[in-house]
């Protein structure tokens, strides 16, 4: 895998980063290991799920508003704010791939708008249903071996298409890719063989769905 453990160190007592439960409990315990090629985050809203999913994408070279990896025509197209986690992680495990996505509910329309422009499409995605351009979009992106992280991919999609990206994980994973995935949906949470790692007020820990 290209990351198998993610480290805090030296954050500061006084950064608001510290009422994030994912913060304070990887502040206290160091670090979190990734065991498996599928590592989906789940828990309520606030527990900062999100924050840390960006964190690690940012920290692993991505643009903070999502896209493809380390495309450097891409990066800074879409407006973000940059993440003020990521400064204080580091990555351990083999060495970044150089194909990977994050996708980004918030900033999908505006990524999939600048990517259609860049590639010339004919047919562009932004002209699709969110659903139709996230799928577009994932099965162009998720070939070979890469790095795929994704905050809340669920958003916008049917039950069917859901179903359909779980499928098409499975085979990505097949063909060695690794995905980090923050979600609420049950479904995604039956990727095959996927570590789901639960964020509390009281703890980090691994469950079983």
């Amino acid at each position: 895998m290209f990351i198998t453990s993610v480290r805090l160190e030296g954050i500061q007592d006084d950064t608001y980063l510290r009422r994030l439960p994912v913060v304070r409990h990887l502040a206290a315990f160091g670090a979190l290991r990734l065991t498996a090629p599928v590592t989906l985050l789940v828990g309520d809203n606030g527990a900062g799920k999100s924050t840390l999913v960006e964190a690690v994408a940012v920290a692993a070279g991505f643009d903070s508003a999502g896209g493809p990896l380390r495309d450097q025509e891409f990066r800074g197209q879409v407006s973000s704010i940059e993440s003020s986690l990521a400064k204080w992680l580091t990555l351990r495990g083999r060495s970044i791939p150089m194909r990977g996505y994050f996708l980004r509910a918030e900033t999908h329309y505006d990524t999939v708008t600048i990517l259609d422009t860049l590639q010339d499409a004919e047919s562009p995605r932004r002209e699709m249903s969110h659903g139709e351009s996230v799928m577009s979009v994932l099965a162009e992106q998720m070939e070979g071996a890469g790095l795929y992280i994704f905050d809340e991919p669920e958003s916008g999609l049917s039950i069917v298409r859901q179903m359909a990206l779980v499928a098409e994980i499975d085979q990505a994973v097949k063909r060695g890719g690794q995905f980090i995935i923050a979600t609420h949906s049950p479904i995604m949470m039956a990727i095959p063989d996927a570590s789901i790692i639960e964020i509390t007020e009281k703890g980090i820990s691994e469950t079983v769905f």
